[in-house]
C-alpha cells in the first residue's frame, strides 16, 4: 500500500522522537504506511533533551518535585517542572504532525495512538496523555493509547506472534519463552540499546543502556563554534572516512560488549583477540544458553539514512551468527510511528478492547504494555 491509496486511511499513529515527530496511517485491512515527518520545534527538542538529562535526577514524590544531589533530595525550582509548558509543547507537536499528515493525504485524519520515549517520567507521560486528549477529544481517546517506544517496535514488526519472530507456528508456543529481542535506537543525539522479552501480550525490558557519545551527531560535534568550520573542512578531506570508520567501529565494539554482557551472543574466552569473532560454546537441552532465545533485531531512531546504513553494517558485524534476525522491512525513522499505528488500528477496529481493560481493573495497565 502507498500514499496513492490514501483515501482508505482511517487514522494515524504518531511517534515522539528526540528530534523528529513522525506519523503512519492505517486502514482496516492493510498494514500501516509512513505518512509524514516534521522536525520538532526548538522548544520541543530542548524539552526532550532536558528529560533525558534529568532522568533519575528530577523526581516527583507525594506531589512535590525534587532534584537528587548525591544521596539527598532537595526541592526543585519551579521552572524545572512546568507541566503546563510540557503539555503545550506536545499539543503543538501533535497539531503540527497532524497538519502535515492531512496535507500529505488530502483528507481528514485523527491521531489514534502515540509512541513516547522510554525514559519519560510520570509527569512527561501525563503531559503527552493530556495533550492527546486536548487535540483528539473523541470518547475513546484514553491514556492506554500512549505507549513506550519499545512496545511500538514490538507492535510494528508483529513480534507478538510466532510468525513475527520467525519461528515455526506449528511448533512454537509464543507464551513459552523467553523470546529475546534486541532494539537499537540510533538517534542524532544518542545510541540506546534494549533487550526485551516478548510474548503474545507483553513486552518487558530486560536491560537498557544509553550512550550519549555515540549518537550520529557525535562525530560532528565541536566544543566551540569557531571549530565548526575547521571540522567540516576536515571531514571533506581524505580524513573523513577515517573519522566515520572510527565512530562506527566504536559502536560495533560497544554493541558487541553489550550483547555479550547480556548473553545475546556467545561470550569471549580468556584468549579472545579484540576485533575477533565470538566463540561458539556447545550447550545442552537441559541448560540452553540465553543467546539461543535471540529472536529478532530491530533498528529505529531519527539518524540519517546514511547513518543507518553504516550502523546496519556495524550491527551485522557485532551480531555474528544472528544476522538472519535483522528486521529491515520498515524505515527505522518510522518504526515507532508504525507501531503506534498498529496500536491505534487495534483499538479503532476493536472498540470493546478498552472496555475489556477497564472491566479487569488493571490500574497499572500502561506499564503492563500488553497488546
Amino acid at each position: 500500500m502507498t500514499l496513492d491509496d490514501h483515501q482508505s486511511l482511517i487514522d494515524l499513529g504518531v511517534s515522539f522522537g528526540p528530534t523528529y515527530i513522525t506519523a503512519a496511517g492505517f486502514t482496516a485491512e492493510q498494514p500501516p504506511i509512513p505518512v509524514a515527518r516534521v522536525r520538532g520545534s526548538g522548544a520541543y527538542q530542548a524539552y526532550l533533551r532536558d528529560t533525558l538529562v534529568s532522568e533519575g535526577v528530577r523526581i516527583q514524590s507525594q506531589g512535590e518535585w525534587y532534584i537528587r544531589q548525591g544521596g539527598a533530595l532537595i526541592p526543585a525550582p519551579p521552572d524545572t517542572h512546568g507541566f503546563d509548558h510540557a503539555q503545550a509543547i506536545f499539543v503543538d507537536a501533535l497539531q503540527t504532525i497532524k497538519r502535515a499528515a492531512i496535507e500529505a493525504v488530502h483528507h481528514p485524519l485523527e491521531i489514534a495512538a502515540v509512541s513516547r520515549p522510554e525514559h519519560f517520567n510520570e509527569s512527561s507521560k501525563q503531559a503527552v496523555i493530556e495533550a492527546l486528549m486536548e487535540v483528539e477529544p473523541s470518547s475513546y481517546r484514553q491514556h492506554w493509547q500512549v505507549i513506550r517506544s519499545t512496545v511500538a517496535s514490538w507492535l510494528a514488526y508483529g513480534l507478538f506472534t510466532c510468525d513475527g519472530l520467525g519461528m515455526d507456528s506449528a511448533a512454537c508456543d509464543i507464551d513459552e519463552g523467553p523470546h529475546r529481542v534486541l532494539i537499537v535506537e540510533y538517534q542524532e543525539t544518542y545510541l540506546q540499546l534494549f533487550i526485551v522479552d516478548v510474548a503474545a501480550e507483553t513486552c518487558e525490558i530486560e536491560s537498557r543502556t544509553q550512550f550519549h557519545e555515540l549518537g550520529e551527531n557525535a562525530v560532528f560535534d565541536a566544543a566551540n563554534a569557531k571549530w565548526v568550520g575547521r571540522l567540516q573542512k576536515f571531514l571533506r578531506d581524505d580524513n573523513s572516512d577515517t573519522v566515520l570508520t572510527a565512530h562506527y567501529a566504536k559502536i560495533q565494539d560497544t554493541l558487541r560488549d553489550f550483547l555479550v554482557e547480556h548473553e545475546f551472543i556467545p561470550g569471549y574466552p580468556d584468549s579472545y583477540t579484540p576485533g575477533g569473532p565470538p566463540v561458539q560454546r556447545k550447550s545442552t537441552t537441559e541448560y540452553p544458553d540465553q543467546w539461543e532465545f535471540a529472536r529478532a533485531v530491530v533498528l529505529s531512531g531519527d539518524a540519517s539514512e546514511s547513518g543507518f546504513q553504516a550502523l546496519r553494517s556495524s550491527v551485522y558485524e557485532a551480531l555474528s551468527q544472528h544476522e538472519d534476525k535483522m528486521r529491515n522491512s520498515i524505515d527505522p525513522l518510522y518504526v515507532e510511528a508504525m507501531g503506534a499505528a498498529q496500536r491505534g488500528r487495534h483499538q479503532v477496529l476493536n472498540p470493546g478492547f478498552l472496555d475489556d481493560i477497564i472491566s479487569t481493573n488493571f490500574v497499572s495497565w500502561p506499564e503492563r504494555d500488553e497488546l
